[in-house]
């Protein structure tokens, strides 16, 4: 039988695992919010900002694992969760605030609950808007929750950004499927979960403060990336659990969608629409390009 722990026993059993790029814009109020943690780890995937330096002189009781080149944020996360000797382990985006008590709640929540690998707290925009995404069991697409939770609930998708686990049970699924750089990683670990026999579960009084998308500076290069591998790595994933038995088809109209939309913004003279457009075909042009090469 499990009991109550409080919030230094509760934090005793954690190591809290980041992984940053480009963050200086809210690093220093990220691990603000984390001061009660005695056991953090960040793996930093080569920033070209002063990520590190404020780090070590804001926070000298941070592990910093400093990469000579991004090795992407599936393999960023695996590599900082590889250092974890403590029962739990809990990653954390680093454009997000803990709110007060959210650890001992999770913690709490996974003792009551052994047959669960992820357990995540429910995530509030600035304007406290709830930013919650689920998916059922035959689903391919998460998406917004239509009602409000009143407790904790079973789900068949969780956010990469933000979730305790049981080192026992993570080691045991493998971590992050390392080829997907960055996006649906959170999708392939949720059905590798499941298939594993193990829960996902929101327990929704653990709150987080989340500033989407505000963990590294949008630039050019930047923008091209994201657009690219979230094309290349959703078809990845729909392809490697046989979700879709037409996603050649799916990539390649992606491929002419995008390069027609890609010419008509070039005309239009909207060279951030020709961008964008461009690296989706790129990303699905990858993608068939690599399954033929594997078949």
């Amino acid at each position: 039988m499990t009991t109550e722990t409080g919030s230094a026993s509760a934090w005793a059993q954690v190591t809290v695992v980041l992984v940053t790029y480009n963050s200086t814009l809210v690093i220093e109020d990220c691990l603000t919010s984390l001061s009660k943690a005695p056991n953090i780890i960040v793996v930093d995937n080569a920033s070209t900002d002063d990520t590190c330096e404020i780090i070590a002189n804001r926070f000298p009781r941070v592990h910093v694992v400093r990469n000579s080149f991004n090795n992407g944020f599936g393999a960023g996360v695996n590599q900082g969760m590889a250092k974890v000797r403590t029962t739990f382990a809990f990653y954390f985006s680093p454009d997000a605030i803990l709110m007060d008590n959210a650890i001992e709640i999770l913690v709490n929540t996974a003792l009551r609950s052994p047959n669960y690998a992820l357990i995540g707290p429910l995530l509030q925009r600035p304007n406290e808007e709830i930013e919650l995404y689920v998916m059922g069991p035959n689903e391919i697409c998460h998406a917004p929750i239509s009602h409000f939770p009143s407790g904790p609930f079973s789900t068949w998708f969780i956010m990469g950004g933000f979730f305790l686990t049981p080192m026992s049970i993570w080691r045991k699924i493998g971590g992050f499927d390392e080829r997907i750089f960055l996006y649906s990683e959170d999708m392939d670990l949720s059905l590798r979960t499941r298939k594993h026999g193990y829960g996902i579960l929101i327990d929704p009084a653990a709150r987080v403060i989340h500033s989407s998308g505000q963990s590294s500076r949008l630039t050019w290069s930047v923008r091209w990336r994201k657009d690219w591998h979230q094309t290349w790595s959703r078809l990845y994933v729909t392809a490697k659990h046989g979700l879709n038995d037409n996603v050649r088809y799916e990539a390649w109209g992606i491929v002419q969608k995008h390069f027609l939309m890609a010419l008509l913004y070039l005309f239009l003279i909207r060279p951030d629409r020709v961008r964008g457009n461009l690296a989706k075909a790129c990303g699905a042009l990858k993608f068939l390009k690599s399954r033929k090469s594997c078949e």
